[in-house]
């Protein structure tokens, strides 16, 4: 079986990297590393022209600028390296910061959780970023718990804490719940009732009946009020003629 070549510019198995998401960087190099062993490209030149055919052409003439490009003693490796500290933020030390964390979960509760599908991106994306900030000691646990239940908006962050007490009766007050309890208790209250909850405030706005206007009100009123008075003079006339006596004859 032939070994297969290295996908061609623009080809829809070719890897993509897109110098405004810096953070794909990383997943560019390992589609990279896929092809290289797929296709057997073993130079460390070859590679590192292979690297630089498929962005575009500014990103292309960058990193053809770079030392560890033109000095053919350097390793495809050496030649990431140096692409890496163009783009700040992608060292592995700094991958992720609290000040991500507290932004991704400021976001969440402004833009409100509504659905599985927008509590599954929220999880995954907090869980990306804390189990990092976590592995380098810069938050607790604990914290990583409480953090997350800052993301629900109050109204369901207060239905996800009742089912969360009637499945930990024991819980002592003062403790965070940690995480995977809070994701379970937040699926189970979404579970079956993403559509009505995210129109509730809408369906109950519509099929409330309009106010009468307060003029009309008025208005109804005083013809009730007019023909009361008037069937209560007719009343009173009517009376009168009844117990008025008959002329005298002359």
């Amino acid at each position: 079986m032939a070994t297969p070549s290295m996908p061609a510019c623009g080809d829809r198995t070719a890897p993509t990297f897109d110098p405004h998401q810096p953070r794909e960087l990383r997943r560019y190099f390992a589609d990279l590393d896929f092809h290289f062993v797929r296709s057997v490209v073993e130079d460390e030149q070859e590679r590192k022209k292979h690297a630089c055919q498929f962005p575009d052409v500014d990103t292309c003439e960058l990193w053809e600028s770079l030392t560890t490009f033109t000095d053919t003693t350097k390793t495809f490796k050496e030649f990431c390296e140096e692409v890496y500290r163009l783009y700040s933020g992608l060292e592995e030390e700094r991958k992720w910061s609290v000040s991500d964390m507290d932004k991704l979960v400021g976001k969440m509760s402004r833009v409100g959780i509504l659905s599985l599908s927008k509590l599954g991106n929220y999880h995954r994306r907090f869980l990306a970023i804390t189990v990092f900030l976590l592995s380098k000691a810069q938050i607790l646990v604990a914290k990583q718990g409480c953090t997350f239940a800052r993301g629900f908006q109050p109204e369901l962050w207060a239905r996800i804490s009742q089912r969360l007490q009637l499945k930990f009766p024991d819980h002592f007050p003062d403790d965070p719940y940690n995480l995977q309890d809070i994701h379970n208790a937040a699926r189970f209250v979404l579970h079956g009732t993403t559509s009505a909850y995210s129109t509730t405030a809408i369906d109950i706005s519509q099929a409330a009946p309009a106010a009468p206007p307060t003029n009309a009100i008025k208005a109804k009123d005083l013809v009730t009020m007019f023909e009361q008075l008037t069937n209560t003079f007719v009343k009173a006339i009517a009376a009168q003629g009844t117990s008025r006596p008959a002329d005298r004859p002359s």
